[in-house]
């Protein structure tokens, strides 16, 4: 694991930041920023390399910052899901607000959003739930958008409580690190896929 990683996650753990909340800064799993935030000094004592699974970090702050560079990306996840029947897009809290809202005004579509109960502070038995500010989604057919996929929890979370007050018809994300093309029959498309490959010496 990067040691910049691990520094750049204490950092934001020095600034008073939550664990979902470095996740969400940092594109990486809550569950690697928990271990991070928990475990770094450690780690960076220690100065080997960490034997667990390996989150990848992908930095796009460079596109997030502008809105003319989401824009392009939009228009993009706009023709992925031009084949798609929906009425509202759906943005997951906090990374799919900003590019459902651009999604829902290419397309002239209804925008709502999602907040995952990561977001929330008991999170023991909380459920997600829809802004309450915004379009309600029962019995309407629903495109939900993220920016990352990376354990694909807050996603299948988002999916499965669409298809219990909706019509779950499709979702989309940029970038995707787990893989995930289908959930329970709802197809789930990415503008980047990004694996590991083991190289041979």
């Amino acid at each position: 694991m990067k040691k910049s990683l691990i520094k750049r996650v204490l950092e934001l753990r020095d600034a008073g930041l939550t664990a979902v909340d470095i996740a969400e800064e940092l594109n990486i799993s809550v569950d690697t920023a928990l271990y991070l935030v928990l475990n770094g000094e450690r780690l960076l004592k220690e100065s080997e390399e960490v034997e667990k699974k390996i989150d990848i970090f992908v930095n796009w702050d460079d596109i997030k910052i502008s809105p003319k560079r989401l824009r392009c990306i939009t228009s993009i996840m706009c023709d992925m899901i031009s084949d798609i029947d929906f009425d509202v897009v759906l943005g997951i809290s906090t990374g799919g607000i900003p590019l459902g809202t651009l999604i829902a005004e290419e397309l002239d579509r209804d925008f709502s959003i999602y907040i995952p109960k990561k977001h929330l502070k008991e999170r023991g038995k909380a459920r997600g739930f829809i802004g309450h500010n915004y379009q309600s989604i029962k019995g309407r057919r629903i495109v939900v958008v993220d920016d990352v996929i990376t354990s694909g929890n807050t996603i299948k979370e988002t999916i499965n409580y669409v298809k219990s007050i909706g019509d779950a018809q499709g979702a989309i994300v940029v970038i995707d690190k787990s893989g995930i093309e289908d959930i329970d029959g709802v197809p789930v498309r990415a503008l980047f896929r990004v694996g590991t490959v083991e190289l041979s010496r």
